[in-house]
Order: structure tokens, then sequence, then C-alpha cells
């Protein structure tokens, strides 16, 4: 399956979630933002959504500073 991660193409197993993505990504921590498609994923959902075909993801992480 192809999704498209900040602009990017990645192909993921079937049936991904975006816990796994962000595992893929390294980016297992819980600080990981997610948008699906314009929509933001809420952390506690990420193990239960599941990626389709042709997602659209922005996934950042927030720095702090000033």
């Amino acid at each position: 399956m192809n999704v498209l991660v900040n602009g990017k193409e990645l192909k993921l197993e079937p049936r991904a979630t975006v816990a796994r993505l962000l595992g893929e990504l390294g980016l297992e921590g819980p600080y990981a933002l997610v948008e699906r498609n314009g929509e933001p994923v809420a952390r506690e959902r990420y193990a239960q959504t599941a990626l389709e075909e042709g997602d659209r993801l922005v996934v950042a992480r927030p720095v702090a500073g000033g």
C-alpha cells in the first residue's frame, strides 16, 4: 500500500496503522503529531487508526524553544 507522508511516497504493509507508520519513521515517542487527509488524529487512536491506499499524512514533532 502506498501513502504520502510529508509529500513523499511511502510503501507500507496492508492494514498498517498510524502507530506502525510512526515506528517505521522512528517516531514512536508520544510527541509525534499526525494529520490524515487534512484531519488531526488523536494520539490515543494511533494504534487503532488504519491507513488506506493513497492517504495523505503530515507527521510533525513539536519543538520547544524560544
